[in-house]
């Protein structure tokens, strides 16, 4: 990777981060369809652009641990935005918004994700710093804040039929 494309690809993750972090603080309509979208969207990409990083087969045991703990610490934080998340009736429906205190486990979720990055870099563990990667630690992300927020929901739903 030369200079240039990670420049180009820290302004990229700052531009998504931030948005997403914007769009936290604002009450949005709370469905099925918009929860996951976004997860699966970020995740096949993800995927996709992974694939091209491991076209030479190589994925070391340390590669693999380092994926793990970005995934198991990408799923933790968005279940604490999920937790974080307040949730009202709306005039069209069920919304929600994490708010600025849950917005800023980005924060932490971004200094771990350098952390790891680094170590990946000192461990020749490539495919632990590509674009795919990060992608998919925020699909993760995402869909740990889906999962609460679905449940959540579903709660609200039933206490309203009843």
């Amino acid at each position: 990777m030369n200079l240039q494309s990670a420049v180009v690809e820290v302004v990229v993750a700052v531009v998504v981060i931030g948005w997403i972090m914007y769009r936290q603080t604002r009450w949005q309509l709370l469905d099925a369809g918009r929860l996951w979208r976004g997860p699966i969207v970020l995740a096949v990409i993800g995927v996709v652009q992974m694939k091209s990083v491991l076209a030479d087969g190589t994925l070391s045991v340390t590669a693999i641990a380092l994926l793990a703990v970005s995934a198991v610490l990408a799923v933790a934080v968005g279940l604490a935005m999920g937790l974080l998340s307040q949730v009202r009736t709306g005039a069209p429906g069920l919304e929600a918004r994490t708010g600025w205190v849950g917005s800023l486990l980005w924060l932490v979720l971004l200094a771990v994700r350098i952390g790891v990055d680094v170590c990946a870099h000192l461990a020749g563990a490539a495919v632990v710093t590509s674009v795919g990667a990060i992608l998919l630690v925020v699909a993760l992300n995402r869909a740990g804040r889906a999962v609460v927020l679905a449940r959540r929901a579903e709660q609200a739903r039933m206490v309203a039929a009843h």
